[in-house]
């Protein structure tokens, strides 16, 4: 995942700092009156978007003006939206309103899901060590900004959103020029597609929130349906309450204890446990914040949506489910010496500072203050504690 998908509205700010203080890999600094965001620290959590209390940052996808600009269009369902159907006849229903946009076809990828969920587990048992498993990229991006030490322990395996576009642009390569839109469940994910934010590397090509377009589908709900069989496994890959667990396995949700899971992995203390499946967001991936509906209200709805009929997990080729490395793989150049001698002007910098974490500064801690003083972007008068004990000579 490359960048930041939050953008700063400037006239919405009321420059309160709450944003700054909620970044929990200290992202977001303020800077001449606005706020700056550190796209390479970012993980699209949402987290400061939330703490805003005016609106001052969004996360915007692309738009269905978008469909224009192909000759074959695709839109791939993530199984958290459909599993806000109650009944095979209203994810039916959906899939009719989400193709009335304008879509060529309108597909799920419950299947890919399933089998991801799968390969996990072989990974498990094929592996004496423990096995991260997420299909999302904020536990991703979290583990390498802040315990690198498991990143070595993250299942590689690719997002279930590329491998269906993948397979799609197999499946229509005599269609032309086949544009493929991702509806998303949460902002972290408006990153996996080349548009809006230029990251090209992926194959879908745009990424819509979904929250955006659902007044749209609302509208189109009663005028048709499709037949749609959907894949168990799949559909309990985004629900850690359904998940099936077996008895080496830990399953949490919650960015909170997601942290404490992860501090208490670096240090040894969960080694009984095999696999660990972590969801950032409350009820795993149909908590995420850019759909509609109450979470808790999902649950139960995975039998009525597969007891009629079902799908298998895919069979697509082992190697088409495994990606090289799903961090970003930035390495630092820097040698243990030269990173020791950072840490200690650090420290250094950091016993002249009161220690206040007051985020006066537009710093969130003292501490990222300290290491802006130390990389030559800040100095020591801009600490607006020690500028005031200065001016009145204490």
């Amino acid at each position: 995942m490359n960048g930041s998908v939050v953008t700063y509205t400037l006239e919405r700010c009321v420059k309160c700092m709450r944003c700054v203080q909620a970044c929990p890999t200290s992202a977001l600094r303020m800077e001449d009156n606005r706020v700056i965001i550190d796209g390479h620290h970012c993980l699209n959590c949402g987290k400061c978007m939330r703490a805003c209390h005016s609106q001052g940052l969004l996360a915007k996808g692309s738009t269905l003006e978008d469909i224009k600009s192909y000759d074959y269009t695709v839109c791939i369902v993530p199984g958290a939206l459909i599993s806000s159907c109650r009944s095979l006849d209203e994810a039916g229903n959906l899939f009719y309103a989400i193709k009335e946009l304008g879509f060529d076809e309108v597909v799920d990828f419950t299947d890919i899901e399933g089998q991801i969920m799968q390969e996990t587990r072989i990974l498990a048992e094929a592996d004496e060590g423990l096995v991260i498993s997420s299909m999302c990229p904020v536990i991703n991006k979290l583990i390498e900004e802040r315990y690198p030490m498991l990143v070595n322990h993250l299942a590689p395996l690719n997002y279930p959103s590329e491998i269906a576009a993948r397979e799609i642009r197999k499946r229509l390569k005599d269609k032309g020029n086949v544009g493929i839109f991702h509806l998303c469940e949460c902002e972290a994910k408006l990153a996996f597609a080349k548009y809006p934010y230029l990251n090209m590397q992926y194959e879908v090509d745009h990424a819509l929130a979904t929250v955006d377009i659902f007044p749209l589908i609302r509208e189109n709900l009663d005028k048709g349906r499709m037949r749609v069989t959907l894949c168990r496994e799949g559909l309990q890959a985004c629900n850690p309450t359904m998940m099936l667990q077996m008895p080496d396995d830990l399953i949490a949700d919650g960015f909170d204890k997601i942290n404490d899971i992860l501090d208490m992995t670096e240090f040894g203390l969960l080694e009984r446990f095999r696999i660990l499946h972590l969801f950032p967001c409350f009820n795993g991936c149909i908590g995420g914040h850019l759909l509609w509906g109450n979470s808790y209200l999902t649950k139960n709805n995975i039998d009525a949506l597969t007891s009629e009929r079902r799908k298998q997990p895919s069979e697509i080729n082992i190697e088409e489910l495994y990606s090289g490395r799903i961090i970003s793989g930035d390495e630092d150049p820097r040698t243990l010496m030269e990173k020791l001698a950072f840490f200690q002007k650090v420290n250094d910098q950091l016993e002249l500072l009161p220690g206040y974490d007051c985020s006066a500064c537009g710093m969130q801690t003292c501490r990222i203050m300290a290491e802006a003083i130390v990389n030559g972007t800040k100095k020591l008068d801009d600490c607006h504690i020690l500028h005031s004990m200065k001016e009145k000579n204490i």
